[in-house]
């Protein structure tokens, strides 16, 4: 019952703005697109590249993304990898009620460009599939599987938005992803400066959960991030408690994000403490981006990207972890990433290697 009335509550599109305006990930530097509109009886619908199908004055816009991957891991054959393609639909019918998903198409294509072997597995697994009520900024309520807010990166990971082909250690690791349950959230302002808080909880059973790791079965936990209007600085703090048959495992975080004309700075601490396998661990990340545009004109959309992240584990070996590569955005909806990640220490959770990525809006 649970699951039918969540499916039944909505479908999906591009990344809800409570997200984006906590998430630093790739800029938008080109304007908007109408590729086609037409008139109907429920309205104007219009294409924007990069930014879906409007229709009309149903409230419903859907859009999506795909991504093609290119990776050789050290001592491993290269593979190309057509990871998913994800739809997003956000629909709209009133002022202060939306739902939203993203359902995604996954392990279409897996290639091994040293063999030649082609294999695929593909499957239908919804990332998210909630609903939203607002009164205002400062009160809105949201019902299903969402982001586990915890830090900035875990708002929005998906490949097109963030800044590199690879994750961070820690979000494999520390906690679970998503949680399926209830959340309370808003901002307050006071002069130039905002407070973000989260209050939320996983009491509904998971929704197509993962089998590895295995999710767990509740958990409760908050979240507040104090910044400028600007979004161009900000810092924040998490906590959550999870519980997995009778064991439960505690983490808390520190966060911190920074811009200044072509140079942008963001980082994470978390530390977890517990009797759930794999979460007694700590770990750290800096990450910097540099726009190469500011330097020279010609470089249009190209960023320089450096990453360094300390991962420790009572059940993995000491690692730090180094990625640094190139992310070229020419329009809004392209992009375009090229890395090379190596480690000092080896850990099962993190491969050293070469590690790229084309993505396209839709």
């Amino acid at each position: 019952m649970v699951r039918t009335g969540l499916l039944g509550f909505a479908l999906c599109f591009l990344l809800s703005q409570d997200a984006i305006a906590q998430y630093a990930g790739p800029a938008e530097p080109f304007s908007d697109e109408t590729l086609f509109s037409l008139d109907s009886p429920v309205g104007p619908i219009d294409y924007v590249a990069g930014r879906g199908l409007r229709l009309g004055r149903t409230g419903l816009n859907i859009g999506g993304f795909t991504t093609l991957e290119i990776d050789k891991v050290r001592d491993e054959a290269a593979t190309l990898e057509l990871d998913s393609l994800s739809f997003l639909v956000l629909w709209e019918p009133l002022d202060f009620a939306r739902a939203f998903a993203e359902i995604e198409i996954g392990n279409l294509l897996n290639y091994d460009i040293d063999s030649g072997k082609a294999e695929s597995d593909a499957h239908v697994q919804i990332e998210r599939l909630y609903g939203d009520l607002s009164r205002n900024d400062a009160l809105n309520l949201r019902i299903g599987k969402f982001q586990t807010p915890v830090g900035i990166w875990n708002l929005v990971p998906a490949e097109p938005f963030t800044w590199t082909a690879t994750d961070p250690v820690q979000l494999e690791t520390a906690f679970d992803e998503h949680q399926t349950g209830g959340a309370v959230f808003g901002s307050v302002y006071a002069g130039s400066q905002s407070l973000d808080y989260w209050l939320y909880g996983q009491f509904l059973d998971p929704l197509q959960p993962s089998e590895d790791p295995l999710p767990a079965h509740r958990g409760v936990g908050g979240r507040l991030r104090y910044g400028g209007l600007l979004d161009d600085w900000a810092v924040g703090t998490s906590f959550l408690a999870s519980e997995r048959n009778g064991r439960w495992s505690y983490l808390g975080g520190l966060d911190a994000y920074f811009q200044a004309g072509p140079f942008e700075v963001q980082g994470e601490f978390v530390v977890s403490r517990g009797d759930i396998q794999g979460r007694d661990l700590w770990s750290v990340y800096v990450q910097g981006v540099y726009d190469l545009e500011r330097s020279a004109s010609f470089l249009r959309g190209l960023h320089l990207v450096g990453r360094y992240e300390h991962f420790a584990s009572r059940t993995e070996r000491t690692a730090n972890v180094y990625n640094v590569g190139l992310t070229w955005i020419p329009v809004r909806f392209l992009i375009f990433k090229a890395g090379y990640q190596f480690t000092e220490g080896q850990s099962d959770v993190v491969s050293p290697g070469m590690f790229s990525s084309f993505s396209i809006l839709f």
